[in-house]
């Protein structure tokens, strides 16, 4: 997986801004995406930010009000692609939110946080634009006198801020995800399976001296799940041998009934047939041939997603 906060590949049409700040990359993160901190540091003084509403996801909008010394007022409206928390931010200004197009785009920012791990960060801020006229006029303009003023401010609001007194889990994986880690009888008869049920592409195969596979990965559904063979003696049990397993899996697909048609024919015993569930989703339970369940949905248009609508939902549907 490629590390998120690796510098990007050159484009003509860049300009970088890099710095190590002595502040851990999640508290300079906070500085980016709690509102009331970014309005102490975004814009060089005298401007400075008075409002900013902060959607935080792909496809969420952003809006500053920023105000000069002499009154001007801007109002800065864009759009945020790319999330993954304490180590990148990547937004534009060619969308105002839900890929509403704005009426000129000028640049893409990416701004990245490498955590150096002695409580500094590597900070590296890009304003990729979409012409060399573009880049030009905003060099001239000053970006890096300005940007770096801005990330001056940026530094010394952060060593200002106590230490965050818990400890953040921040993903050190590119996609951000948890992995799942499946004990089985038969590893590679498992790894076998997913690839015929699911379509798994096989990663790593790491065999010990007596053929057990002592790690193994697939990715399935574009996620990474991890394998091992049973090691009773060393506390890694199947569900089989355990007789169930507490956890499921759950896999989001564009064909519900589909996939748990092919599962089944590669093995799999069919736990709940796919029906239309309460919540707005096409849901349906297979158990694989080595204990593990899965749950395998297709989302539903406009289903409810917010605690009090999938009460509502629940309620209604008498469940």
């Amino acid at each position: 997986m490629q590390d998120p906060t690796a510098p990007e590949a050159p484009h003509p049409f860049d300009l970088v801004l890099e710095r190590t700040i002595a502040a851990p990359a999640y508290t300079l993160y906070r500085c980016y995406t709690e509102p009331e901190l970014v309005c102490e540091w975004f814009c060089p003084k005298p401007w400075k930010v008075t409002e900013a509403k902060l959607d935080l996801r792909p496809g969420g909008a952003s809006y500053h009000r920023m105000e000069g010394p002499e009154g001007e007022v801007h109002h800065v409206r864009g759009q945020y692609l790319e999330i993954i928390p304490g180590r990148r931010i990547v937004g534009t200004d060619a969308f105002i939110g839900d890929y509403v197009p704005s009426e000129k785009p000028f640049m893409t920012s990416i701004i990245t946080f490498r955590d150096l791990g002695d409580g500094t960060t590597l900070y590296r801020a890009i304003a990729r634009h979409w012409s060399e006229e573009d880049m030009k006029g905003h060099e001239a303009m000053g970006f890096h006198e300005g940007w770096g003023k801005a990330a001056d401010q940026l530094e010394e609001l952060a060593v200002s801020l106590p230490p965050d007194p818990e400890t953040r889990v921040v993903s050190a994986a590119a996609d951000g995800s948890v992995v799942p880690h499946l004990v089985c009888r038969d590893a590679a008869k498992a790894i076998d399976f997913y690839k015929a049920a699911f379509g798994a592409d096989e990663m790593i195969r790491l065999p010990g001296p007596d053929g057990r596979l002592v790690h193994a990965s697939v990715r399935i559904n574009g996620n990474l799940v991890m394998l091992v063979d049973e090691f009773p003696d060393m506390g890694s049990t199947s569900p089989e041998s355990l007789g169930g397993t507490a956890v499921t899996m759950h896999l989001s697909v564009t064909d519900a009934a589909g996939v748990v048609d092919r599962a089944v024919r590669a093995g799999a015993k069919l736990i709940m047939p796919v029906e239309r569930q309460f919540w707005g989703d096409l849901y349906g339970m297979v158990e694989d041939p080595f204990g593990h369940r899965w749950s395998i949905a297709t989302p539903g248009v406009d289903a409810p997603r917010t605690s009090e609508a999938l009460t509502e939902a629940m309620t209604a549907s008498g469940t």
